[in-house]
């Protein structure tokens, strides 16, 4: 995780040397006291060449990134919707299934990779149903983008969205989807096949549009947990949800001091934290999910805001919910693919 250095009296200096050029890292020095600092890279950088501007830092002031980030900060593989010809360059090829060997006798080790398997086939169903309610957020918060008048909180938005979407992505191909068979589960499965929570048709007004962000991305850092250790992907999808829960926190933190928004969000808050029961709720209840859902319970809680209306257990998914939400988002994607030129979407 990116952290910050204890070298309490190394600066670390930054130069430009015109208007037009880009402020560039020149180097680093030590000194005891900030303005002796700037004097110093004032003579050892600017010595020969003039300087429009000059930054000097306290290296203990800056966050930076260490060898086990590695896997956050490569883009091409972490983001492809983000680089250069995506979508055009589509991937087709599946990887086929082995064969599986002939049924041999049944024994203990057997029994012990059935239970196994029923595990993985039920969290495989936890991250699809989790990969739906991303897409959702992400379509509808690509929606908002242009509501605000403040450009920072335009582009935090966007970038959430983004992110969404590709973690909806992402989730499918690390459970063995390729493009087209994302593409197919995304814009050509029926609506009534969709089982996606319930706050999916909260997505309205902002109030409850900053609570279903919340819960879904504390919902997915939960599931993500469990498999970061082994998987770089499902780290980055970790750390990028919590990241996104800070920015829901403190929205619903400020929404709630508010006087003009306090009301509207406690009912907001009330309303869909009793619909993220179903978060969880995939599969047959057992102790497992009712462990997820305690974690989720735990960082609703975290939020600061009382009022939680959060069920003491998770409920079942229901198919034909998301409402006109949902029906809204599949028709805009499936709108805007049709009038895309053929080699867009293979």
């Amino acid at each position: 995780m990116p952290h910050v250095p204890a070298d309490t009296d190394v600066y670390e200096v930054f130069a430009q040397t015109g208007s037009g050029s880009p402020l560039n890292h020149v180097g680093s020095l030590v000194a005891p006291r900030r303005d002796a600092a700037w004097h110093l890279a004032k003579e050892t950088y600017g010595r020969r060449d003039d300087l429009f501007r000059l930054w000097v830092v306290r290296r203990t002031d800056l966050i930076v990134s260490s060898a086990d980030d590695r896997g956050l900060l490569a883009a091409k593989t972490r983001m492809p919707h983000r680089q250069p010809g995506f979508p055009t360059t589509r991937r087709r090829d599946r990887s086929a299934s082995p064969e599986t060997d002939a049924p041999q006798q049944h024994s203990e080790a057997q029994h012990d990779g059935d239970v196994r398997e029923a595990a993985d086939h039920a969290t495989t169903r936890l991250w699809l149903a989790l990969a739906d309610d991303l897409f959702v957020l992400g379509n509808r918060l690509g929606e908002r983008i242009v509501d605000y008048i403040d450009l920072e909180e335009s582009l935090a938005v966007g970038s959430i969205g983004q992110e969404a979407l590709a973690h909806a992505e992402t989730v499918l191909s690390l459970h063995g989807f390729d493009e087209a068979a994302a593409d197919a589960r995304f814009f050509e499965r029926p609506q009534e096949q969709w089982q996606v929570s319930r706050v999916v048709g909260r997505l309205g007004d902002w109030p409850s549009t900053v609570v279903c962000g919340l819960v879904i991305s504390a919902a997915v850092s939960i599931l993500a947990e469990e498999r970061a250790a082994d998987e770089p992907a499902f780290a980055a999808i970790r750390d990028e949800q919590l990241v996104h829960l800070d920015h829901w926190r403190r929205w619903a933190r400020a929404l709630a001091a508010w006087p003009e928004t306090c009301e509207e969000f406690t009912r907001a808050y009330a309303e869909v934290t009793h619909c993220a029961g179903d978060l969880f709720g995939t599969g047959p209840h057992d102790t497992r999910t009712d462990a997820l859902h305690a974690r989720l319970a735990a960082l609703v809680a975290d939020s600061g805001v009382p009022g939680s209306r959060l069920p003491h257990l998770p409920v079942p998914r229901a198919a034909g919910t998301g409402g006109s939400v949902l029906a809204d988002c599949l028709a805009r994607g499936r709108l805007v693919r049709e009038h895309y030129a053929p080699e867009v979407f293979l």
